[in-house]
């Protein structure tokens, strides 16, 4: 007869997590944090660049009319470019060039290639230092109007696939400017972590009839040990298998596979969520870099009905080294667990 071994519960500083979406496999390894290199370090003084060499000063000295603007919320309707709050103008350093015919693929020997057509846009709010963090809630709510006023005109446009709406926050995150921005890029085509996102939850819902980040969301709500935030339409947490430390992400409650389709009502605790979680994050890890970025189903037929639009937060506290870029597989400092209880906390 064959015995079966109990596996033993231990302390150890390292365990392997799967996502339930992409299938991949990440290493929380505890004990990492007591390496010289922590996020709990004391950080040099931020560096902000000069206002009289910053081009988001005076977006009109290159851009006379701006795609969209909208005026400060205290001010209200105005016709005034000079009370503007938020600007959306063309990416001076485009990833794509505008397009002129829908791009086709072409064979080059062994290799396909396409030529790099889209639309770059950057989103621009008006004061030099403040970032979302530090903005009140209407504020916070133009800034994601803008994401979605600008995402349903491109939408419209026939050769694009994807729009992807992120934002960069400080050298580490990969912002050239300092002034407080974010980008939108329309693709031609779907990016691949969207496709492998969009194979996983695709394949979860054939062979459980059912969404997996609602699942997700469910198992979540019971459990509260990762949940971070939460208001009338959405929920913030922690994932069980994050890609770095102090990563959340941002679901609506009910499901929907389109960013573009939110109500007023949704805009506005999407900002307020969004507001507070990166508030949080600001005193926790004392003000780091950051990526967010807002994962929406392409646009297309709607056959991505199984898909569920959510927003990414990604701290920038570590740098990948010989294992993650031997194996791929993300190396996670801070539990998820210890990082919701400490972003609830402060």
């Amino acid at each position: 007869m064959t015995v079966k071994k109990k596996i033993k519960k231990t302390n150890s500083v390292s365990e392997f997590r799967k996502d339930p979406v992409s299938g991949d496999w990440i290493l929380v390894a505890i004990g990492r944090k007591s390496r010289p290199v922590s996020f709990n370090e004391k950080k040099k003084a931020r560096i902000v660049s000069p206002k009289e060499k910053c081009p988001f000063e005076d977006p009109q000295k290159e851009n006379k009319f701006p795609i969209l603007w909208y005026p400060k919320p205290e001010i209200g309707a105005s016709e005034d470019i000079n009370d503007w709050f938020l600007q959306v103008i063309p990416n001076k350093y485009p990833f794509v060039t505008p397009f002129h015919i829908c791009p086709k693929k072409e064979k080059n020997g062994i290799y396909k290639q396409m030529e790099g057509t889209g639309f770059s846009e950057v989103i621009v709010t008006r004061d030099h230092i403040r970032t979302i963090a530090d903005m009140n809630k209407q504020e916070v709510e133009l800034v994601v109007r803008s994401y979605q006023e600008r995402y349903l005109t491109i939408k419209n446009e026939g050769c694009v696939s994807y729009v992807l709406i992120f934002h960069n926050y400080g050298p580490q995150a990969g912002a050239s400017i300092s002034h407080p921005h974010s980008q939108l890029i329309a693709l031609p085509i779907s990016p691949p972590d969207v496709k492998r996102s969009l194979k996983g939850s695709r394949y979860y819902f054939e062979k459980n009839n059912r969404c997996v980040y609602c699942a997700v969301l469910d198992f979540e709500i019971k459990e509260k040990m990762r949940i971070v935030y939460k208001n009338g339409s959405f929920v913030a947490l922690a994932p069980f298998a994050p890609r770095v430390s102090f990563e959340v992400r941002i679901y609506p409650k009910i499901h929907s596979p389109y960013f573009e389709n939110i109500t007023n009502k949704d805009r506005e605790d999407f900002a307020e969520a969004l507001r507070f979680v990166l508030g949080k994050m600001k005193i926790a890890m004392n003000d780091p870099d950051y990526n967010f970025f807002i994962h929406t189903a392409p646009i297309g037929d709607g056959n991505d009905k199984h898909y569920h639009w959510h927003c990414e937060i990604l701290p920038r506290s570590s740098i990948w080294a010989g294992v993650e870029l031997g194996t791929g597989i993300e190396v996670v400092a801070v539990s998820p667990e210890e990082a919701a209880e400490r972003l609830r906390s402060v």
